[in-house]
């Protein structure tokens, strides 16, 4: 179950911490290990595994503690974040080295021109 998916589905865009978000979400998880009673029960029958994010309100720990089958952490969207921030950061130092290298050229350049 995707905690922000959830939220946005339910009104409340980036609040997967919200009180009816959270209360949405384990009336499903309390439904699907329902399911899988009954599939342990009955093993002919097809029961849903239950799998989840981990969320800073919701870490991985209580996730399992809760009884999911399937935990992810760091999910693409975070992963591909952190890259493009990386990219930035890289390009910016990069950047400002180059400008202070030209930078140094445009003063020899200007000193010698004030200087005849």
């Amino acid at each position: 179950m995707g905690p922000l998916d959830l939220s946005a589905s339910m009104g409340y865009l980036w609040d997967p911490g919200n009180r009816k978000v959270r209360a949405a979400l384990r009336e499903a998880e309390r439904k699907v290990l329902e399911a899988r009673k009954k599939k342990d029960a009955a093993p002919e029958t097809n029961a849903a595994y239950l799998g989840g994010f981990a969320m800073p309100n919701d870490p991985a720990e209580q996730l399992k503690h809760r009884g999911y089958h399937m935990v992810a952490g760091a999910v693409d969207i975070g992963l591909f974040r952190k890259a493009a921030l990386e990219d930035v950061k890289r390009f910016k130092e990069a950047s400002m080295e180059i400008g202070e290298a030209e930078g140094e050229e445009e003063d020899e350049k200007e000193d010698g021109y004030w200087s005849e």
